[in-house]
């Protein structure tokens, strides 16, 4: 699909094209590269290939925007993904919502979901303009994206219910915030947990030692117990031997977790390591030849980006495998001279331990149905991140610095 639509900003001050693309093979690369400008690799046509060629039942839109003077200005990426009741827990839903949430919400979990962003990385990849653009004419024009999206879904007979705007950290008050004066609602969603790497760490173990004595021997027991594992760099040739096995361990992860926006298969997992190469960490943990875990990541600029991890947790106890795979994230970003590791959200706790810190991002949902969308507002106010112990693992107050 290759659209053209006429836009006009709120204000009525600047007229504005919109061109929209649902495959990468027919995007306006040069304009599309010209905005990335090497920014977001998660916005980068080679990693967005790899999701379209292995994820045939999603749907992908690519939009571009441009002034008046056909010069781009902008581009927005939105997959649209159908969930189901399978995807959501229903229970752990209502929990999060004190228990209050109306059973007969259980018919809405069912629905196509239009997302503006990426379902399987965290942070801010739904959108890109240039600097001198308006920030109101930055949210009319993803609003007007999004409802042109719906009905020309809907004219197809594919109708969409809910879209979502994902995700945004905190301390960016500027442009998410004021989707809300198109309908949309504001959701405080798990905190992605960050580790700051220090500086003078120049290995693993001036980690080791900058930590207290008490996490310093529980890190040392960790180390200890997963010490009979194989661990192992995963190439392509590795990857595409084990696809059964991959496949079954992250599955078992995404069916024990209580939310998921939609499916990977570990055939996206070799795509984006065949494209993206060495800026896509990949690593297999072995008892004997059986694969018992695997841990994925992506580097970006200078953050290592944890990604997907798959284990099975009846080994989990006895190797340590969950812990050991955060401490080779960390390793692996001090060895390569990085800043930051974003750890994700879930096991909030387990994560603090190995010196990660809170950090609150936020989404905004709307459903297109006037009188659901009302209806939502009450309860989706109730989402709140969730509640955990917060360790304090480093010697050093300088060390637990909240992340960015």
């Amino acid at each position: 699909m290759r659209s053209k639509k006429k836009l006009c900003s709120k204000n009525n001050q600047h007229l504005f094209n919109t061109r929209y693309f649902s495959s990468t093979k027919t995007i306006f690369i040069d304009d599309w590269q010209e905005i990335l400008n090497k920014e977001n690799l998660y916005l980068s046509l080679s990693y967005l290939k790899a999701l379209e060629i292995s994820l045939p039942s999603y749907g992908f839109r690519y939009v571009l925007f441009y002034d008046k003077d056909e010069k781009v200005i902008g581009l927005a990426y939105f997959q649209i993904i159908q969930i189901t009741d399978k995807d959501i827990k229903f229970e752990a839903l209502s929990n999060k919502m004190h228990g209050i949430l109306p059973n007969s919400f259980k018919k809405w979990l069912t629905t196509r979901l239009l997302i503006c962003g990426n379902a399987f990385a965290t942070g801010e990849n739904g959108f890109l303009f240039l600097n001198d653009v308006p920030r109101n004419d930055k949210v009319h024009l993803i609003d007007e994206a999004i409802r042109f999206i719906i009905n020309e879904e809907e004219i197809k007979n594919r109708k969409i219910s809910i879209s979502l705007i994902k995700e945004f950290w905190h301390s960016n008050n500027l442009i998410p915030s004021k989707f809300i004066n198109y309908g949309y609602h504001e959701l405080n969603i798990d905190v992605n947990m960050i580790v700051q790497i220090d500086s003078n760490w120049m290995g693993f173990n001036d980690y080791l030692n900058a930590l207290n004595s008490k996490f310093r021997t529980k890190a040392k027991q960790v180390i200890k117990k997963s010490g009979s594992l194989n661990i192992i760099d995963f190439d392509v040739n590795t990857i595409n031997e084990r696809l059964l096995e991959i496949e079954e361990l992250y599955n078992h992860m995404v069916d024990k977790s209580s939310f998921s926006f939609g499916r990977l298969n570990a055939n996206t997992l070799l795509k984006l390591k065949d494209i993206l190469g060495k800026a896509f960490y990949f690593k297999g943990y072995f008892l004997n030849d059986k694969l018992i875990g695997f841990a994925t990541a992506t580097t970006i600029g200078q953050q290592l980006d944890g990604n997907f991890i798959g284990i099975h947790h009846q080994f989990n106890k006895d190797y340590s495998v969950y812990q050991r795979i955060l401490y080779d994230f960390i390793s692996y970003a001090i060895d390569q001279r990085l800043k930051t590791v974003r750890l994700g959200r879930t096991a909030e706790e387990i994560k603090s331990g190995v010196g990660a810190m809170p950090n609150e991002m936020k989404f905004y949902a709307k459903h297109h149905n006037r009188f659901k969308n009302s209806i939502l507002r009450p309860f989706l106010s109730l989402l709140k991140p969730s509640e955990f112990n917060l360790r304090r693992p480093f010697k050093s107050r300088i060390m637990i610095k909240k992340g960015a």
